[in-house]
């Protein structure tokens, strides 16, 4: 029994989902109305208890979002937070705008420095035969894709593998600002949602998060077999580097010794 639900696990797990999903879908038609007006209670509780943000200068969540990620912490608390000033679309257009800044410039700043230390890394490790692998030209938008899409990676750790693999800036830049842009506006207007109790909000919201974890998914099981082939290619260049060194000075002895 363990065996069989083992073999089909991604299919019970889709099918939970799919119930699940049906069950939220049918709830939502038959107490609709109860839903709405209880998320929108909560949503005002919500935006009464923290209304002392209104207090703080827009640039704050910007500074949030740029600095939080260099010591590894979250940043969702912060688009929530923003979206809670979000009243009107002008409102939501200048929360998200100021998020958005914020982690272009750490994006920009983390990739530098992942990169100027990457490099320093390369040459230490090429000095002593290892073979560190690259991404192929050909696979850095999609490597850069699929880091910025995988679910739970932490913003700062996707800068600073990028910034290692050598990624070039315009390549990064091009993929990162389209990727976090979406990833953002989901984010904030899924808070929005929340503190305004707009359920088609919370649902639209939802659903493209979603979408971009089930996309992250399906180019993570595609491009895996590509970054396990190039590790396996890297490891052998290294292992007939080492090899070819130990060759040359095997032969340098034997001539030493001939003399």
């Amino acid at each position: 029994m363990i065996r069989i639900l083992f073999k089909y696990k991604v299919k019970i797990v889709a099918l939970a989902a799919v119930a699940v999903f049906m069950f939220c879908l049918w709830s939502f038609f038959i107490w609709g109305d109860d839903i709405s007006l209880m998320l929108k209670r909560a949503g005002e509780y919500l935006r009464a208890n923290i209304s002392q943000i209104n207090d703080f200068p827009m640039f704050v969540y910007a500074f949030g979002t740029f600095l939080l990620p260099l010591f590894f912490l979250p940043v969702t608390p912060v688009y929530f937070l923003a979206s809670a000033r979000a009243v009107d679309s002008s409102t939501f257009m200048v929360a998200l705008a100021y998020c958005y800044a914020g982690v272009l410039a750490n994006m920009a700043f983390s990739y530098f420095l992942a990169r100027r230390f990457g490099r320093f890394l390369r040459s230490k490790l090429a000095a002593r035969g290892v073979c560190v692998p690259e991404v192929p030209r050909y696979e850095q938008y999609e490597f850069t894709f699929l880091m910025r899409m995988i679910p739970g990676n932490p913003l700062v750790v996707q800068n600073y593998v990028l910034g290692l693999a050598d990624i070039p800036f315009d390549r990064y830049m091009l993929v990162s600002i389209a990727v976090q842009f979406v990833q953002i506006a989901a984010y904030v207007y899924l808070g929005d949602g929340i503190f305004e109790g707009g359920m088609s909000k919370i649902f639209l919201g939802v659903s493209v998060l979603v979408v971009l974890g089930v996309v992250a998914a399906m180019l993570k099981k595609a491009y895996g077999y590509k970054l396990k082939a190039s590790g396996r290619a890297g490891r052998a260049a290294g292992t007939a580097d080492g090899a070819s060194r130990a060759g040359k000075i095997g032969r340098g002895e034997d001539g030493r010794a001939e003399e």
